[in-house]
């Protein structure tokens, strides 16, 4: 009993400190840190990253621009050299609290010739347009798995939602996994001094599909967020990202979560 509590006392000294002091935690609580579930790593990992802020996201507009492998578009009429060829390009993500999620692409020279260009999870299929010709995918498993790791997963594993694991710690993180069910699940790498975000991956059939590298941490109004994303799908990279800004407060519309709506 007495452990029970002394254990919870520290959870909350922990994060009381995460609150003041978003990237300082302090070294006596990191060692202690290492008793703690998956999900109270979560927890605190929630209020270094922005806590009411955070917990409060209905949706978020991310802006960004870099290099992403043509091999995302083959099928679509890509270039045979598709696996060889990064192409820099202008990228706007919506992600809404509903797990949906979409990826508006535009070179950085100008319009895109044809029409629009995305990607789409609308909750249930995956999709989108190409030069403004619509495409279904056909397995939905990396549609589904690219919305799994948007910001809500962290929301709803907190909250009790999913089933939440502590795993072996690798490095300088802490890793836990979130089960939605039987065949997909989401890890997080959790920095043991910051307990910010550095790494994420999703696992299909225990089969590592998106992995996401986060870096360059930096305040948005009361959140920390990361300016720089490597994604890699199947062990290839997929895009490498340098984020231009974050918008939580501008409405996204439903109607942008679906196969054919246009920006």
């Amino acid at each position: 009993m007495f452990r029970h509590l002394a254990k919870r006392k520290l959870l909350l000294f922990v994060l009381c400190c995460a609150a003041v002091a978003l990237l300082t935690v302090p070294a006596t609580t990191t060692s202690k840190a290492d008793e703690f579930s998956g999900r109270e790593i979560l927890t605190v990992s929630r209020i270094a990253q922005g806590g009411a802020e955070y917990i409060g996201l209905q949706h978020v507009t991310i802006r960004a621009n870099g290099f992403v492998n043509a091999a995302a578009f083959a099928g679509m009429g890509a270039n045979p050299l598709a696996g060889a060829v990064e192409v820099k390009l202008n990228i706007t993500d919506y992600q809404d609290k509903s797990m949906r999620r979409r990826l508006d692409v535009a070179p950085t020279g100008g319009m895109m010739a044809g029409g629009p260009t995305f990607l789409v999870y609308t909750g249930s299929e995956g999709g989108g347009m190409f030069a403004g010709n619509q495409f279904r995918v056909s397995e939905v498993a990396a549609s589904r798995h690219w919305a799994m790791m948007g910001f809500d997963t962290l929301n709803r594993a907190i909250e009790g939602q999913l089933v939440t694991a502590r795993q072996k710690d690798e490095g300088n993180d802490y890793v836990v996994e979130v089960k939605f069910n039987a065949q997909d699940t989401v890890r997080y790498w959790i920095n043991r001094q910051t307990f910010l975000i550095d790494k994420i991956t999703t696992r299909y059939n225990s089969k590592v599909l998106i992995e996401e590298d986060r870096s360059d941490y930096r305040k948005v109004s009361c959140m920390m967020l990361p300016f720089h994303v490597v994604t890699r799908l199947s062990g290839q990279r997929l895009a490498d990202l340098s984020i231009d800004s974050y918008d939580a407060l501008t409405d996204v519309p439903a109607a942008r979560f679906t196969m054919t709506a246009t920006p």
